[in-house]
């Protein structure tokens, strides 16, 4: 059986707690090397706990994927790349997102599809 590690929480509270930090980052225009760093520091900690792969389980934090990717030996799912997957599995034309205001603004999700 392989571990899933969640960053941001598993329930909605959680989730917005967690991540409200790195929006207020994100609108202060704080670098994203330091959104990055923090991101990928918890996703060392998963891997510290025994996880396989993890998942950050919200939009946002998905503009800086790569970014944080290159900053952890875990694996991480995208959401954005599973939901291209399974759109196109399904034959999916049209889509809706729902996300914060920072996310509906750019277009780290739309651009895939």
């Amino acid at each position: 059986m392989q571990k899933l590690g969640i960053i941001g929480g598993i329930g909605p509270e959680a989730t917005m707690n967690y991540y409200s930090a790195i929006i207020k980052r994100y609108q202060e225009r704080i670098a994203t090397d330091k959104v990055a760093g923090d991101v990928g520091a918890a996703a060392n900690n998963l891997l510290k706990a025994g996880c396989d792969f993890g998942l950050m389980c919200g939009n946002t934090p998905h503009l800086l994927f790569d970014q944080i990717q290159a900053r952890t030996d875990l694996p991480l799912l995208s959401i954005v790349e599973t939901a291209v997957a399974v759109a196109q599995q399904l034959h999916l034309q049209r889509l809706a997102l729902l996300g914060t205001k920072f996310a509906m603004q750019n277009d780290f999700f739309i651009k895939p599809f």
